[in-house]
């Protein structure tokens, strides 16, 4: 069953069941009300017999008793029965007097009656019709003597009661009809955008990534569609970052395999008996491999990085872990006779993972010592506040173009934007270095002028967030 039709049926239960109900409590409280009009204007009826016969009662006007009742029974079109205290029937005002002379005390309203208590009880007569009883004491001397049971036919009532009945039924019939329809309609209106996404679900797991769904609505699934969309653009420019790292990447395998089987093919073919001829290409060999190693060690470093959403942290010393990587990069800038210096605070404590925090600075350090002109400077500053530390790594080296500088920290990207071999990198380096600070909640920009140099800066939380 579609969900279409889920709603539509949940909207058609709930409408039954409310609409039987609704109509059960109107036609009760109609039903009610009319007979209530009945039954208090029978018992009105009954006392006012009631009274008279309580006047004459034991008296030597008793004998008015009976016209009296049979007068007044023809005015109100109904029968009345006048019992003693026994419940033996004195007056009958039906034509075949069939009662008089009989006791009726079992009756329950005659009983009730002579009990001193009013009441009224309705019946379905067979050959007669439907009747109400109205039966109520007769009170003389403050002792109960006798009781009047009036006989009054209800048919009109109670068919009047059916009438509204049937009527009823007809129109929530109707009503229920109208408001399936409506309801049918909405659930056309509100599933159909969601079959809509369902197709467009369907469509970007066939790998799709760049269809988007027509839904222009302000409400709820308006949102969920440009909540879609968005993710299927964002998927699209995460599959076309994939495919590019992918691109890239094979490039970069390629070229020192390229190398590699040169190499290798120029030894196969080399009548060359001079021992030192194959170790240099050996040497070349093993260099390239390096080159490889390097690549896949970052690769996986990386790998490992997108797997991580936080870091088991400790308190450290950050000018210490600074320092380490200042001692461990000496040797290259001595290499470029580059004056790398360490000018900030000591004494800095934040919660940082020690070891990806060193690879962090040891990266982007070495980035400036790579990119920088020999003889030039690479500076680190630490500072502080109450809850942040702030790091900046500044070089005078050759800078990154305005072009290049908003994708400084995507994979493969280089400062010099030529991909050569220059610099023995990939482009990987600042890529991990993000990586590490977006996990640590920390933030970094980067200012760079061509031919001038580059300044990274860094802050971090001193605690990290619960």
């Amino acid at each position: 069953m579609s969900l279409r039709w889920k709603i539509f049926s949940l909207y058609l239960i709930i409408l039954i069941i409310s609409l039987a109900l609704t109509g059960f409590y109107l036609y009760r409280y109609i039903e009610k009300s009319y007979l209530d009009n009945v039954r208090v204007n029978n018992l009105m009826q009954a006392n006012m017999v009631s009274n008279f016969v309580s006047r004459f009662v034991g008296t030597s006007s008793s004998y008015l008793i009976e016209p009296t009742i049979m007068e007044y029974a023809k005015q109100i079109n109904s029968r009345i029965l006048f019992t003693n205290i026994n419940g033996k029937v004195l007056v009958d005002s039906a034509s075949s007097k069939e009662f008089e002379g009989k006791v009726i005390k079992d009756y329950s309203d005659i009983n009730e009656a002579l009990n001193g208590k009013g009441s009224t009880s309705i019946h379905d007569i067979n050959g007669v019709g439907w009747a109400m009883y109205t039966a109520v004491p007769v009170i003389a001397k403050n002792n109960v003597v006798g009781a009047i049971l009036i006989s009054s036919s209800i048919d009109n009532i109670i068919d009047l009661l059916n009438s509204i009945k049937y009527r009823m039924i007809y129109t929530f019939t109707g009503i229920g009809f109208l408001v399936s329809l409506l309801s049918l309609l909405v659930a056309s209106y509100i599933t159909n955008p969601l079959k809509r996404l369902t197709e467009a679900a369907n469509i970007l797991s066939q790998g799709k990534l760049d269809y988007k769904v027509d839904v222009k609505s302000n409400d709820e699934i308006g949102k969920l569609a440009r909540a879609f969309n968005k993710m299927s653009l964002s998927l699209m420019q995460i599959d076309e970052e994939r495919k590019r790292f992918v691109s890239d990447a094979s490039h970069e395998l390629k070229t020192p395999l390229a190398s590699v089987k040169a190499l290798v093919e120029s030894l196969i073919d080399s009548r060359n008996e001079d021992v030192h001829f194959y170790k240099e290409i050996l040497r070349d060999v093993d260099s390239e491999i390096d080159r490889m190693t390097r690549l896949v060690n970052g690769l996986l470093e990386l790998a490992r990085m997108d797997k991580i959403k936080s870091v088991r942290v400790k308190k450290c010393e950050i000018s210490e872990i600074i320092l380490d990587v200042i001692e461990s990069l000496a040797p290259l800038a001595k290499a470029k006779e580059i004056n790398l210096a360490f000018q900030g605070k000591s004494n800095v404590f934040a919660e940082v993972d020690a070891d990806r925090f060193y690879r962090m600075v040891y990266n982007i350090v070495e980035n400036g010592i790579k990119y920088t002109y020999n003889g030039g400077n690479v500076i680190v500053g630490l500072e502080e506040d109450e809850n942040n530390i702030y790091l900046t790594i500044a070089d005078n080296g050759i800078g990154i173009s305005e072009e290049t500088l908003p994708k400084i920290f995507d994979r493969f990207t280089r400062g010099d934007t030529a991909r050569s071999k220059k610099s023995g990198g990939f482009g990987l380096g600042l890529a991990i270095a993000k990586e590490i600070i977006d996990i640590h909640e920390g933030k970094v920009t980067v200012e760079s002028k061509v031919g001038e140099g580059t300044v990274f800066k860094i802050s971090l939380p001193k605690k990290k967030k619960d």
